[in-house]
């Protein structure tokens, strides 16, 4: 079995479009994605589509739920609220219903987790060591048997593991890693619509559950298109421009 995992499509088509064409040549099975399909670009609603027809478990990221409920967009940029505004004004009340039901964490299978920023907050960010072995311990204190989880939010792809009683690892991850009984991870897959570690390419991971082992993918695709179709939308030129320096 094979399970893509998908984070921060952020309304980028072409991207994702990339992204379902790779993972359909590589015979994936189930698609979970970890919040924030919607914000910052031009097509929320294909983007939406795309993910309830191919039957991907979904959600809410600090996006969705800024869509639902303007004042948790208090906090965000000024191009970052813009372009809140005009998907809330873009997407249909039934979309927006349904963006409000989604689920802010899920356990997909015994052991692994789904969320956006931290498990228990949106916005937060997993970016340090001391932040890492804080949520551990959380699991620790409230899911023991937690053994893998998948969160986003950062749009940079990152790999934070311990075996009980050692030090944390932590590591920016190249093509694969195998899953080490005993360990247990924490793990990024990057953004499909706005990566932010300084390669334009959109990326995520697929998960192989029997064989313990993850690969992340980096897929080229028509960037060119997806700042074009922002700048006609008349969004904030800079969500265009930073797409290209992956930023």
């Amino acid at each position: 079995m094979r399970i893509a995992v998908l984070a921060d499509v952020h309304a980028n088509l072409p991207a994702l479009e990339a992204v379902v064409r790779d993972l359909q040549d590589l015979g994936c099975d189930h698609l979970w994605h970890l919040g924030d399909a919607v914000g910052y670009g031009a097509e929320p609603y294909a983007c939406i589509q795309i993910l309830a027809d191919l039957g991907a478990e979904m959600i809410a990221g600090n996006h969705e739920l800024a869509i639902v409920d303007p004042e948790m967009a208090a906090g965000f940029n000024p191009a970052a609220r813009e372009a809140v505004d005009w998907t809330r004004q873009a997407l249909s009340a039934e979309i927006i219903r349904l963006l409000a039901e989604l689920p802010r964490a899920l356990q997909p299978e015994a052991g692994i987790h789904l969320f956006h920023g931290l498990p228990n907050n949106v916005n937060g960010y997993i970016r340090t060591s001391e932040t890492a072995e804080q949520v551990l311990s959380y699991f620790t204190d409230r899911y023991p048997l937690m053994r893998l989880a998948f969160f986003g939010h950062t749009h940079r792809s990152a790999v934070f593991t311990q075996l009980t009683g050692r030090p944390l690892r932590t590591f920016e991850p190249d093509r694969e890693i195998l899953i080490s009984s005993g360990r247990r991870y924490l793990i990024n897959p990057g953004s499909v619509g706005q990566p932010r570690n300084n390669d334009p390419r959109t990326q995520y991971l697929v998960f192989d559950p029997d064989q313990g082992r993850i690969r992340f993918r980096k897929i080229e695709y028509d960037v060119q298109a997806a700042q074009a179709r922002i700048l006609e939308a008349h969004l904030p030129p800079p969500l265009a421009a930073r797409l290209s320096q992956g930023l």
